[in-house]
């Protein structure tokens, strides 16, 4: 399952962002400041996905493994096309 970023939408392997993201990395993703792709760079257009990702952290805070299976669920429910 994956994590988005909230600038983003870059998806992150959960497992990589809880066990072997660089721990300051994981603080500016955590944070809404960006991964590791696209921290201190300029966002022209914030995706859908990533302001969706957004909503669930506001929504569930530090729950991890609901963060992705609600964005699991969103995907499946919305189809590919609608992420693109």
């Amino acid at each position: 399952m994956d994590l988005y970023c909230r600038r983003c939408g870059e998806p992150w392997d959960i497992y990589y962002v809880e066990q072997e993201m660089d721990p300051l990395e994981r603080v500016h993703f955590k944070d809404g400041e960006g991964c590791p792709a696209c921290y201190g760079k300029p966002i022209e257009k914030r995706p859908f996905r990533a302001e969706l990702a957004a909503a669930f952290q506001d929504v569930l805070g530090d729950d991890t493994d609901g963060i992705a299976v609600e964005m699991e669920d969103a995907e499946a429910l919305m189809g590919e096309d609608f992420w693109n």
